[in-house]
């Protein structure tokens, strides 16, 4: 699994795009009232090219923020960079710019704009050298196991029955809101699961210390697969292990950590689940670094919200792991990720089929990039 092929880059879009319409989770920052999002094209000197995501959900015009930065900052940096294997570029950039983005106050939306260029970097050398991403890693199973992830309260009887005729297993709730209850949440879906199916919470980081040991206590009848952020991320490391000892269910978290070092630390807290978000940070090469360093009893389950780009991408990353890895899924209707590319997410034996042509991700189509592009002012 190397990269051989020197390739040299010649140039970068960045397409920021915002679907209208669908219907958006409801969670404790907020609903989306749009979904934006922010696609990188990068191309080489021979023509080849590779698409790849950066997160851009929050807030409403981050996309635009966001390219304004690529086009900017990035793009001069990359002409004419020759490099073989991506993580190359990451080390490039982040010599030359890593005092730039501390300056800013920007540290994170540079993590952002890595991980989505990490991503374009494996399309485009895949592209390159005529391989789709199961056979360059020599993967056997040539799918990512899924799960059904943001259902909203209100959307139990819609969504789990739904996504069960899919093979979907794994059903992830939307909890932490007074007006719906926690315990009684959970106790819904659980009668609306199938028999052998398993129920896991997301708080998005909405409780304190006491507000998650209270929870999580009431909890813990129902057997939960695992409860997402219970905590801010940036709590205190002694909070994190105090909760981990104070209840048996089991405890996930990642889509906001940065840094190997501090994914490494949570699984030595005791956190059983870690949820990197692909376009958020490190892509594809520092997620599946880290899997290598971790314990096995630490499972990796790709967190994900966003465009049928990123989405492939996050898949490829579970395949990659293997059977002990699923990834997330949005319930919820996105046009970003349903009618983007020419590869389309379905869920079929509660997994999805990876791209078998060359490159990591399926290239969007050019009138669903005209309909759903926003112009940067």
């Amino acid at each position: 699994m190397k990269f051989n092929r020197p390739i040299k880059l010649a140039g970068l879009s960045a397409i920021p795009l915002r679907a209208e319409g669908g219907v958006s989770p409801k969670m404790a920052l907020g609903s989306m009232p749009t979904r934006p999002a922010l696609l990188i094209r990068l191309q080489d000197t021979s023509g080849c090219y590779g698409w790849g995501e950066v997160w851009a959900n929050f807030p409403p015009r981050a996309n635009i923020h966001k390219a304004h930065i690529l086009e900017d900052v990035i793009a001069s940096h990359l002409n004419n960079l020759t490099f073989v294997d991506p993580r190359e570029v990451n080390e490039v950039l982040r010599s030359k710019l890593s005092i730039y983005f501390l300056h800013i106050g920007q540290q994170q939306v540079f993590e952002h704009i890595l991980a989505g260029l990490d991503i374009a970097l494996w399309d485009l050398s895949l592209r390159s050298a005529g391989v789709p991403f199961v056979d360059f890693l020599g993967l056997k199973s040539k799918v990512g196991n899924t799960y059904a992830t943001s259902i909203n309260a209100t959307d139990l009887e819609k969504f789990i029955p739904k996504h069960a005729k899919m093979g979907q297993t794994f059903f992830k709730l939307k909890i932490g809101f007074e007006e719906h209850g926690t315990k009684e949440i959970v106790q819904k879906a659980t009668v609306l699961c199938p028999v052998g199916s398993k129920i896991m919470v997301d708080s998005n980081q909405s409780w304190s210390l006491n507000e998650a040991t209270t929870h999580l206590r009431d909890l813990e009848q129902y057997n939960l697969v695992f409860a997402e952020e219970p905590l801010r991320a940036d709590a205190n490391f002694c909070e994190w292990e105090q909760l981990v000892s104070s209840t048996n269910v089991p405890i996930a978290a990642g889509e906001n950590i940065y840094g190997e070092h501090a994914f490494l630390r949570m699984a030595d807290l005791g956190v059983q689940y870690l949820q990197p978000d692909v376009a958020k940070w490190g892509g594809i090469s520092a997620i599946l670094d880290l899997v290598k360093k971790l314990p096995d009893e630490v499972k990796v389950w790709p967190h994900f919200m966003g465009t049928a780009v990123g989405q492939f991408a996050a898949l490829s990353i579970s395949a990659a792991i293997g059977e002990s890895s699923y990834c997330e899924v949005d319930v919820n209707e996105n046009p970003l990720r349903t009618q983007l590319c020419v590869q389309p997410i379905k869920i079929q034996n509660g997994s999805i089929a990876l791209p078998q042509s060359p490159g990591l991700v399926p290239e969007p189509l050019k009138q669903s990039l005209s309909f759903l592009n926003e112009k940067v002012a």
